[in-house]
């Protein structure tokens, strides 16, 4: 898949954590949003919010129709799983997911996955990664492949995990960005350094057309929002498109 193949991109997206379990789907599938990410979730049966709930509700939605928001999950782990879980994990996560996702994303954001960003997990990520997008070359429909990684603050090194998943063919990389001036200067840093790659998508600190103006410009194709929808409901989608 190309950016140009991911058309929820041109309209604001609302990022996970919102609705982890389905319940709020048929409202906030109908708000606007060029795409809803539902969860974190994990591929485990005694997960406190596990991948088969959710999909079974989304399943039972209504038909979206032609052109309404796209369907997101976002995968993680459970808590306590070994780090080598991880690749069985997430490809258990992309084949639970498939039948109702038009993307799926594999959070590496969270403060808990944060530890498998060092250096020493880059080849187990790589597995993970190429694996999953193995996994994706086998299904009956196109899925986009998503990684959710934070850009790191400062003059910290840009994530080396970023060119890994450009390598395994994922359509599209969600960062987060850090807090203050440099946010933007380091989005178009990654962008300049993975040119022709996955898609960009902000999130973070997105509470106004202007800022989403600023993200677009240093390379980021789509944008998210969660704080500003969490302080305004819907009204932030307006906020966003200048409205």
């Amino acid at each position: 898949m190309s950016a140009g193949s991911l058309p929820w991109l041109s309209r604001p997206g609302l990022a996970g954590g919102i609705d982890r379990d389905g319940s709020r789907a048929e409202e906030l599938l109908g708000l606007g949003f060029g795409s809803v990410e539902f969860g974190t979730v994990v591929a485990h049966p005694q997960a406190p919010f596990g991948l088969a709930p959710l999909t079974a509700r989304l399943a039972a939605l209504p038909s979206r129709p032609a052109g309404g928001a796209a369907i997101g999950i976002g995968i993680g782990l459970p808590p306590g799983a070994s780090e080598t879980e991880l690749p069985n994990l997430w490809l258990a996560g992309l084949l639970g997911a498939w039948p109702v996702a038009d993307y799926v994303s594999f959070n590496l954001s969270a403060q808990a996955y944060r530890p498998l960003l060092a250096a020493a997990h880059l080849p187990l990520l790589g597995r993970a990664l190429h694996g999953v997008a193995a996994g994706r070359a086998c299904l009956p429909r196109p899925v986009a492949l998503a990684l959710k990684l934070p850009l790191g603050d400062g003059d910290a090194p840009l994530p080396a995990v970023a060119e890994v998943a450009a390598a395994a063919g994922f359509d599209a990389l969600t960062v987060v960005l850090p807090e203050g001036d440099k946010a933007c200067p380091r989005l178009a840093a990654l962008a300049g350094r993975l040119r022709g790659g996955p898609a960009l998508v902000a999130v973070g600190g997105m509470r106004c057309r202007a800022d989403v103006a600023a993200a677009r410009a240093a390379g980021a194709v789509g944008i998210q929002v969660h704080r500003a929808f969490r302080d305004h409901g819907p009204a932030c989608l307006a906020a966003l498109l200048g409205r």
